[in-house]
């Protein structure tokens, strides 16, 4: 997927301009690419343009407007976009106040590490970005990478069911990638 670059990001008056369209243009975008896995875990499957809104998004909050700064944001989130024939996914641990926080978070701990697409004959074991678990708790945020090989975007857009699937010990549920999500993800990874 291509990097973002400095030119790609609008002044901040630029962009609120033309904000609420953008935004609902994301929403719908993310909404068509985030998969629920059971009660607690939601993976959404990043691109160019969900990651481009998050660096627009932050640069409006924080009012960052001076281009080295910019940059800087840009890295960051450039960094959440894989290269090669990958797509990236953001896994959210989803709580609520009246949870016991550090006890879920202890018996999550790892959960990134357990994340698989299936479709045809293909499993592809996602790559978690490292030092967000460790043995006492885990992070509620993930990014994840999901590297294919030459043919699979092929077999994916050819797959009958494309599956998700999570099989930590203590948190184990699948589920099934509507067309939508599909279609939106092997047109990913045929514009690489």
């Amino acid at each position: 997927m291509r990097p973002l670059l400095l030119t790609d990001i609008e002044s901040i008056p630029a962009y609120e301009a033309q904000r609420d369209i953008t935004r609902r243009r994301i929403i719908a975008l993310k909404k068509q690419r985030r998969v629920t896995l059971g009660p607690r875990v939601s993976l959404v499957f990043e691109n160019w343009d969900t990651m481009k809104f998050q660096v627009q998004e932050m640069c409006r909050i924080e009012h960052i407007s001076e281009p080295r700064l910019v940059q800087q944001e840009i890295d960051v989130y450039n960094d959440l976009l894989p290269e090669g024939r990958a797509v990236g996914a953001t896994l959210l641990i989803e709580l609520v106040q009246t949870d016991d926080m550090p006890a879920i978070l202890r018996d999550l701990s790892g959960l990134e590490e357990a994340v698989y697409l299936r479709f045809g004959s293909r499993e592809i074991h996602a790559e978690a970005e490292r030092g967000r678990s460790t043995e006492e708790k885990t992070s509620t945020v993930h990014y994840l990478t999901f590297r294919f090989e030459s043919d699979d975007p092929r077999e994916l857009a050819d797959a009958g069911q494309v599956g998700l699937a999570l099989e930590h010990p203590n948190y184990r549920h699948h589920a099934l990638l509507a067309k939508e999500t599909v279609v939106s993800l092997v047109q990913d990874l045929l514009t690489q």
